[in-house]
């Protein structure tokens, strides 16, 4: 009897589908398709997520790769033209040769930073400025160090430039520069700088002081002693100078007496203007001159 009667109760709380009238199931047929398409519904938002993700990392790749094939296999980012301005002492083909550089290397593959820094590793060169005239043409603008004097060191000639930095060491004296002499600069190497050079510093400010007018009528200028300096004119003349205002202001005054000692046959082995007042002459002979005597002097 109990079992009759659960079985009971479980149909009823379960009746079968035939059992229903077909209103009935047609209602239960819809609550369940509706009930598939809750959770189909809930399925596809991830799914249409992944599948976008997916389209979009594949059209990322493709655009890419299209990129990299037109940056670095085809020519239209190359550049054609290569200008170099401002070089007088290095060739054109030298400095491109240095720097890297030749027509057709990528646009993408140019680091500018790094072809100045080598650029200026060339002591002539003192500055340098890399520019693009739109995507085909780059522009190299050097500024190159010019030579202001010549310290001798044995038989070379080393050219200096203005900021101190040694151009060359391999000069022969053939241009037109003050020459310097007596300075120890026998380690010193192209591309050194001077600057710090305590004496190399008063034998700059000399030629500085002295002018064109003045130093084209001297040989060089003695540092041996930066105390005591001496020049020698282009005449063969030595002077030990007091300093290098007195030796402008009383150079006129030389070239007088130096006129004035000619005419009377004195050859003069130095001239000292170490004193106020007065140019002390030596001459390797004079007329009449004793053994020992230093000369005659002069004021002025």
């Amino acid at each position: 009897m109990p079992e009759d009667l659960s079985r009971a109760g479980r149909a009823y709380r379960q009746p079968l589908e035939q059992q229903l009238s077909e209103e009935a199931r047609n209602k239960l047929r819809q609550k369940r398709y509706r009930s598939r398409l809750s959770n189909f519904a809930r399925l596809a938002g991830p799914v249409k997520t992944v599948a976008f993700l997916l389209l979009i990392i594949s059209l990322c790749y493709l655009a890419i790769t299209q990129l990299r094939h037109l940056f670095f296999h085809t020519s239209y980012f190359e550049i054609k033209t290569l200008e170099v301005t401002g070089n007088n002492t290095l060739s054109r083909e030298y400095i491109l040769k240095t720097a890297g550089l030749a027509p057709g290397m990528k646009l993408f593959a140019l680091d500018r930073d790094q072809i100045r820094s080598i650029l200026l590793t060339e002591p002539v060169i003192k500055d340098v400025k890399l520019n693009l005239d739109g995507l085909y043409t780059l522009r190299i603008e050097i500024t190159e160090r010019q030579p202001t004097l010549y310290v001798k060191v044995g038989i070379a000639f080393y050219e200096i430039a203005e900021d101190g930095v040694i151009i060359s060491t391999e000069g022969m004296g053939e241009k037109e520069l003050p020459v310097i002499t007596g300075l120890k600069l026998q380690t010193a190497r192209a591309g050194d700088s001077l600057h710090s050079n305590d004496d190399f510093y008063v034998a700059q400010n000399w030629v500085k002081s002295l002018g064109d007018r003045i130093l084209n009528q001297v040989s060089e200028i003695n540092f041996s002693s930066a105390q005591n300096p001496y020049l020698v004119l282009v005449t063969g003349e030595k002077i030990f100078p007091r300093s290098v205002e007195d030796f402008k202001n009383r150079y006129d005054f030389l070239r007088a007496l130096l006129d004035n000692l000619r005419k009377n046959n004195v050859e003069p082995f130095y001239l000292d203007m170490r004193a106020p007042s007065e140019i002390v002459v030596r001459p390797k002979k004079s007329a009449g001159a004793s053994k020992g005597n230093r000369g005659p002097s002069a004021g002025g």
